[in-house]
């Protein structure tokens, strides 16, 4: 439904965005993702025309939008946008506020319009606010408003521009269920959001923007759970990650221990993840730093997993030694581990050092 062609965004002399391609079919609920400043905004604004591109193309259908004899008013009939600040008439009240533009762009006769408004404030739950001012309501009821406002218009795609980001966080749950209602339903989406966990259950495609332009692109399966390239790698485990290098010079077993265990209570444990870790850090880690190995420190990271299951513990050495291959490894120890843990396995990653991973 929509094609972005080599797009560039410049603004004076510093380039947000370029080299962007990017493809969304009908139905697809696609959830852009990056850190601050990468140009996920931006990147909505331009396909709705807010703001306009330096270069490229954004075709909607076979029509190039950036044209300059589009029709931009009969384009966002069909390419509606929800902002994060809602921007509802504060002077009107909210069965005004949805009436207003239909009534004016469509000629939507007025009995249509409040026929319509209606049956779209139910959808969102909120029929019973029709003649209330938007100063009445809560963030969350003025989103889900907004929400309803743009379906008046028919639109065949929906941009959502961080749609929770202005909420308290009591009332994020509500609108999301919205969003996530209307995608079920088969919505054309494109949604740019912060809510990690929103976006994993809504999208059927994942885009991160790094690097002035589409970095990595994929399921939710394949950039939540198994990215690619680091830069990735380091904004989706950023706020899940447990990262410390230990040393033989000042290596406390137990107190690494209990700073693991206790970084991990946030996303479950169970007392057989418990064991692993105690093991995992007995059997491998201390005999290797504290016996005369020639590897001075081990980098650990743990992975913690949102469902409590499937924990990593990462154990990475850059003298290029297979941890697991070392004679100092307790074998019946490793027997205990093996049984505990769903698996462990030695790779190498991309700067050529051993990772041990262990998966609890």
């Amino acid at each position: 439904m929509i094609r972005i062609e080599n797009l560039k965004k410049q603004f004076g002399d510093s380039v947000i965005l370029e080299h962007v391609d990017l493809e969304i079919k009908k139905g697809e609920s696609v959830v852009i993702i990056g850190g601050s400043g990468c140009g996920k905004s931006t990147l909505l604004r331009c396909i709705n025309r807010l703001i306009e591109p330096t270069e490229g193309s954004i075709y909607y259908g076979d029509m190039n939008i950036l044209d300059n004899d589009i029709d931009i008013n009969a384009y966002r009939q069909k390419v509606g946008m929800v902002y994060q600040h809602f921007n509802l008439f504060s002077h009107l009240n909210i069965l005004e506020n949805m009436i207003i533009t239909p009534m004016t762009v469509l000629n939507m006769p007025e009995a249509e319009a409040i026929e319509k408004a209606k049956i779209l404030l139910k959808k969102v739950g909120m029929e019973n606010s029709l003649y209330k001012m938007p100063s009445a309501l809560s963030g969350g009821q003025k989103q889900r408003v907004s929400i309803a406002r743009t379906l008046m218009m028919n639109p065949e795609v929906i941009l959502f521009d961080e749609p929770t980001s202005a909420l308290d966080p009591t009332m994020v749950d509500e609108v999301e269920s919205v969003i996530r209602n209307l995608i079920e339903e088969g919505l054309t989406s494109i949604i740019v959001t912060h809510e990690m966990r929103f976006a994993k259950s809504i999208a059927s495609r994942i885009v991160f923007l790094a690097e002035k332009g589409v970095y990595e692109m994929g399921t939710p399966e394949e950039i939540f759970d198994r990215p690619s390239k680091p830069l990735t790698r380091q904004f989706i485990y950023r706020s899940r990650l447990f990262n410390k290098v230990v040393s033989n010079k000042d290596f406390d077993l137990y107190d690494l221990q209990s700073e693991i265990q206790k970084f991990l209570s946030a996303y479950g444990l169970t007392n057989r993840q418990r064991k692993v870790i105690e093991y995992a850090l007995e059997e491998i880690a201390y005999p290797v730093l504290i016996d005369d190995n020639g590897i001075d420190e081990i980098e650990v990271s743990v992975l913690g997993s949102e469902t409590g299951v499937n924990h990593r513990l990462l154990m990475e050495t850059k003298n290029n030694v297979n941890l697991l291959e070392l004679k100092d490894i307790d074998e019946l120890g490793m027997k205990i581990l093996e049984k505990e843990a769903a698996s462990i396995t030695n790779v190498v990653n991309e700067l050529g050092n051993n990772v041990t991973i262990i998966e609890f």
